[in-house]
């Protein structure tokens, strides 16, 4: 089943709101850009109702006189549709030829919770078929037998009913986990780790260590076999020996630009983890001495890519929230880039929010999705065109970063298609041409532009941050409207 579509409403600030999802660049990860508040993480929250999450009465229903429900939109292929046949054959009697006319084009996986305190939750499971009954044939005591001659005609099977009734989770097995991130000691590296309580429970105790040990060739199920061999100095220290190789060998694959070492140390039933850097001999550091930032980074890199390189995740979304938090430019954007290798299999699906221009994909500007309020009050979304869009103006429309990039792109523009709108702006100040000496009359815009292109030029007053604005505003208006 391919997921095509998720579907939230009334949820907090959001009334109702869709997201699409179609691999961009052979890649299902998806960004939420929006500034604080915009609601970003009203959605995020939203889709982890499906599986996991419970929303609180009255004060996350948009309108609480109405049902919260998110809603999974799949599209059914020829895989899927061959398992259920099989299984209306086998456990129900259908006769091959009969279950070969059954055709799922598409199902809706619904979680919906009713406005009362107690929020009772319903799954509902909604289906599209090719052919939507089957006549002749009657359903007597859970199986399919075909109606004789002699037998008064009955009403058609209805497939949507004989599915409520007979397989009303069917479709539900084959749906999307969904994972919400969060900076919790499960998904962060921490200082010490009790190897005890980390062999009876693994990724209860701490997913990053976990996959540290699967990077290492040993399986999350063999984890307790292999401490409780650590019996002996030797084998101590073979273990350590193979966790900092393995681990060292991953980091410096997927984070090519800062080389460390990891160091793994077991004393007293405790596992310790050391990072140094490369050329920076005898300063190992434990991960209590590292910034949050890198620390958090580090617990990304262990948490996420490990899983795609181990394939260890089941189909699954995974939701995160603000992820660059605490993490410099440069480990935003490496972050990034792991965020979007971890669907190129197009098993899982990643959709993170941020409010940092730095984690735009600017070579794939239709991965994000710009988050926004209308009137200060309900969420909306909406999708960035690669086509219509550029990173300078999504820097712009998102962040009210103004930029002298993204006037000189507005200018051009109108200079080439609508010259006859620039030469219809005020012309309400002068420029010196120092080569000429004369003094020109210019609109804002032409100003702003000569001084972006003649920084040489010292006779005229630098423009402000606010007189950028104000042009860009008044250039993006003769562009659009």
């Amino acid at each position: 089943m391919n997921l095509e579509q998720i579907k939230i409403d009334n949820f907090r600030s959001v009334e109702v709101e869709t997201i699409d999802f179609k691999p961009i660049n052979k890649s299902n990860t998806y960004c939420l850009l929006g500034i604080n508040e915009s609601g970003k993480s009203s959605i995020l929250k939203g889709i982890s109702l499906f599986d996991g999450l419970t929303p609180s009465y009255p004060e996350d229903f948009f309108d609480d006189l109405e049902p919260v429900k998110v809603s999974l939109l799949y599209s059914v292929g020829k895989i899927h549709n061959s398992i259920l046949r099989s299984k209306l054959t086998k456990d129900f009697d259908f006769p091959k030829e009969i279950a070969a006319k059954v055709e799922v084009k598409s199902v809706e996986l619904s979680v919906e919770y009713e406005p009362e305190d107690s929020t009772s939750k319903e799954y509902i499971e909604k289906l599209t078929f090719k052919v939507s009954n089957l006549k002749g044939y009657q359903i007597n005591g859970g199986k399919l037998e075909k109606i004789s001659k002699t037998e008064e005609e009955s009403e058609p099977i209805d497939f949507q009913e004989f599915f409520e009734e007979h397989l009303p989770k069917f479709f539900w097995t084959y749906s999307h986990d969904i994972n919400f991130w969060e900076s919790s000691d499960q998904y962060l590296i921490l200082d010490e780790i009790d190897l005890s309580e980390f062999a009876k429970e693994p990724t209860k105790t701490s997913i990053p260590l976990r996959n540290c040990f699967i990077l290492s060739g040993i399986p999350k199920d063999k984890i307790e076999a292999k401490i409780e061999k650590l019996s002996s100095p030797a084998r101590i220290r073979n273990l350590e020996s193979l966790l900092s190789e393995k681990v060292t060998e991953h980091i410096n694959e997927v984070w090519p630009e800062h080389p460390i070492e990891i160091k793994f140390e077991i004393n007293n039933n405790k596992v310790s983890l050391l990072i140094e850097d490369v050329g920076v001999k005898h300063k190992a550091k434990t991960t209590s001495q590292r910034s949050d930032g890198f620390k958090q980074f580090i617990s990304f890199l262990l948490t996420l890519s490990t899983e795609r390189v181990n394939q260890n995740l089941r189909k699954s979304i995974m939701l995160l929230d603000e992820p660059e938090t605490h993490l410099h430019p440069q480990a935003q954007i490496n972050l990034m880039k792991e965020l979007i290798k971890l669907t190129t299999d197009l098993k899982h699906i990643v959709i993170y929010a941020t409010h940092s221009n730095y984690m735009i994909d600017k070579v794939n500007l239709d991965r994000n999705i710009k988050v926004f309020k209308r009137k200060n009050e309900t969420t909306k979304l909406e999708k960035i065109s690669k086509s219509k869009s550029s990173y300078s103006e999504v820097n712009y429309t998102v962040f009210e970063i103004a930029t002298t990039d993204y006037h000189n792109e507005l200018y051009g523009y109108l200079e080439d298609v609508h010259p006859s709108k620039l030469n219809g702006v005020e012309k309400d100040r002068n420029w010196i041409n120092e080569k000429s000496g004369k003094t020109e009359s210019v609109s804002l815009p032409k100003y702003i532009r000569n001084a972006i292109h003649h920084p040489e030029n010292n006779s005229n007053r630098a423009f402000t941050a606010a007189q950028l604005k104000k042009s860009i505003e008044m250039l993006r208006k003769l562009k659009y409207k």
